[in-house]
């Protein structure tokens, strides 16, 4: 078997307070496939929240090391790194649905509390009232390429989640990617107008689906 043909899980250290494991999952998949995201209740010994991913392969997480670790997300430079387990590892067993749901109600639903922030029966009358989203933005004049600046044109939808990379070393000024929380479920596709002093500048927004890699 090679390198890149089994999955592997990564630590990551100091999580953000605000952040669910959605916004975690959201967040590595733009850099490879991932198949889980975990945050635990409880946090380290120094009091910071931490989390696990789980890539596909080894490649994808290697390339995410070196983009994500040391990467400033909502106030919060986040570590990451292949996760190391000590001790014997359980084994799952299969169970039907019906056994599955009466081991969560005996533990009070305690594993999903882990995943979610809030648990309700389920009702025809539940819908998604937010999603996360990336959407890639063009036109910002050079002089006002800066958080508060991105900060400003995402408030226009929703909020501010994170940005494609550090702006503090960023190389290209043609546009950017940012991942945001909207609550309207139709595609962004907008040119709006950024007003700096008396001047105003026309940008471009727009969404897009899937995944990308840099190269």
């Amino acid at each position: 078997m090679e390198s890149g043909d089994y999955q592997i899980t990564m630590f990551v250290f100091n999580i953000p307070v605000t952040m669910h494991w959605k916004g975690l999952w959201t967040l590595f998949i733009y850099h490879g496939k991932v198949v889980d995201a975990f945050i635990p209740e409880k946090k380290s010994k120094c009091g910071k929240r931490f989390g696990f991913v789980r890539f596909i392969n080894f490649l994808d997480a290697q390339r995410t090391i070196s983009r994500l670790n040391g990467f400033v997300i909502l106030g919060c430079r986040i570590w990451v790194k292949i996760a190391r387990f000590k001790g014997r590892r359980e084994i799952w067993r299969r169970a039907t649905m019906q056994q599955l749901l009466d081991i969560l109600k005996q533990r009070k639903w305690s594993y999903l509390k882990e995943f979610f922030i809030h648990i309700k029966s389920w009702s025809e009358k539940i819908v998604f009232s937010k999603r996360v989203t990336w959407i890639e933005i063009f036109g910002v004049p050079m002089h006002c390429w800066n958080y508060e600046t991105f900060k400003r044109v995402a408030g226009k939808w929703g909020t501010l989640l994170s940005m494609e990379e550090n702006l503090s070393g960023i190389k290209n000024f043609e546009n950017i990617e940012m991942l945001i929380s909207i609550t309207q479920l139709k595609k962004v596709e907008e040119v709006v107008l950024l007003e700096v002093g008396d001047i105003k500048f026309s940008v471009s927004l727009w969404n897009f689906s899937g995944r990308r890699f840099w190269s």
